[in-house]
């Protein structure tokens, strides 16, 4: 099995996540406890609502958890971004209007549309990978081409 790329930066977040959700399951586990002692169950809300919270607690570990265990963690700071590569940020100029947008290449679990953080997965993102300054290409996307000319490439700064 492939395993999915993150960045050490998008790791430590992963297991931050993954930690604080513990220590959360086990406020919601008590008050479980102390719901079910307030009597019949199938009509008690604080007992319904804690065990719910619980329930989607668990998802999210489980979740987490499967990120933690299949993804092959990279430093980007030992990648060498003289062509475009993971955890690069990159500026690219659309050559039929002229239009210039930045964009970063980060793993799967990183991606954030509005912040233009692309999956090194993604249709764009794999067509940006390898390209160097001034290089140009097409993409195509909807039956649709666009030309795009690569400006500028620098390692992602997370601060």
């Amino acid at each position: 099995m492939q395993k999915d790329l993150i960045t050490k930066n998008g790791f430590e977040k992963i297991v931050e996540e993954f930690k604080r959700l513990l220590k959360e399951k086990s406020y919601w586990v008590k008050e479980k406890e102390i719901a079910a002692q307030l009597g019949d169950r199938s009509e008690n809300a604080e007992y319904i609502a804690a065990k719910e919270q619980i329930r989607n607690t668990d998802k999210r570990l489980r979740f987490l958890d499967k990120i933690i265990n299949t993804s092959e963690v990279i430093d980007i700071s030992q990648i060498p971004h003289n062509r475009v590569n993971f955890g690069s940020h990159i500026q690219v100029k659309n050559l039929d209007n002229d239009e210039i947008k930045t964009y970063i290449i980060l793993g799967t679990h990183e991606t954030n549309p509005n912040e233009n953080k692309i999956s090194n997965k993604s249709p764009l993102g794999r067509a940006f990978l390898g390209k160097k300054i001034d290089e140009e290409f097409e993409f195509k996307i909807n039956d649709t081409f666009y030309e795009y000319q690569i400006i500028s490439i620098k390692e992602y700064n997370f601060e």
